[in-house]
């Protein structure tokens, strides 16, 4: 009697065993089944963020591209807002086809009155007001050819030699358009050179620079902030975007 005892113990105890190790075994396939439906979920309906931002930038990009596209080979002048809108509207037409075709809607649009009133951006960083008043617009430039067109208050441009910060060469700029060259600059500061703006959140215009850095040519012109609108939806959410733009580049 005692051995039959022991043994239904014993079944007891491995049944006890057995049904908590299913219990774990359930647990763990059923978490797995909610991670990836969860995942689904995310990669299929939902707009993640890299998704937003790579929307984001290639409305950058073709905003900016479109701007240039309208300007002649002078500085920035004669742009057609109309040829502008043109372009940007065929870009936003296709975009949102594309987007339809997996379900989701997108619509952009854009804010063009600070070009259409001649409104120039700030000398900032970003182009805005509330952008960095100091900041290096390029760095080891052998050469340079720079345009300054002044509409409200006045800036520092300043030219540093790389490796040399007591030979550099400044200028404060107020009103009007006026240029520089290699030939102005390097007389006084040998390159390799860096070209900083200072006092720049008191002072709206335009401004282009090009030339030679780190054996590349580069551009670099600001003229005006535009805003982009991007309306990105789904069946479960929405994202509603203004991206300010810097055009030309």
């Amino acid at each position: 009697m005692e051995l039959i005892e022991n043994h239904d113990a014993q079944f007891m105890l491995l049944a006890g065993f057995i049904i908590a190790i299913g219990l774990v075994i359930t647990t763990v396939m059923l978490n797995s089944v909610i991670f990836e439906g969860n995942m689904a979920i995310g990669a299929g309906n939902d707009p993640s963020k890299n998704e937003m931002v790579n929307l984001m930038q290639i409305t950058k990009d073709e905003t900016g591209a479109a701007y240039r596209n309208t300007s002649n080979t002078s500085m920035l002048r004669n742009k057609t807002i109309a040829d502008f809108i043109y372009q940007t509207q065929n870009f936003r037409d296709n975009l949102s086809t594309i987007y339809a075709l997996n379900g989701d809607g997108v619509n952009l649009s854009w804010n063009v009155s600070n070009w259409n009133n001649s409104n120039y951006a700030y000398f900032t960083d970003n182009g805005m007001a509330n952008g960095a008043a100091k900041w290096i617009v390029i760095q080891n430039v052998s050469s340079s050819n720079i345009t300054v067109n002044v509409s409200t208050g006045s800036f520092i441009i300043n030219v540093t030699n790389t490796t040399n910060s007591s030979k550099y060469w400044t200028i404060t700029l107020s009103g009007g358009y006026q240029s520089f060259n290699s030939t102005n600059i390097s007389s006084n500061v040998p390159p390799p050179y860096s070209i900083t703006f200072f006092n720049a959140a008191g002072a709206t215009g335009n401004y282009s620079i090009n030339g030679t850095a780190s054996g590349k040519a580069f551009t670099r012109a600001r003229d005006y902030i535009l805003y982009a609108n991007v309306t990105f939806s789904t069946g479960r959410v929405k994202a509603d975007i203004t991206i300010p733009i810097s055009v030309p580049w």
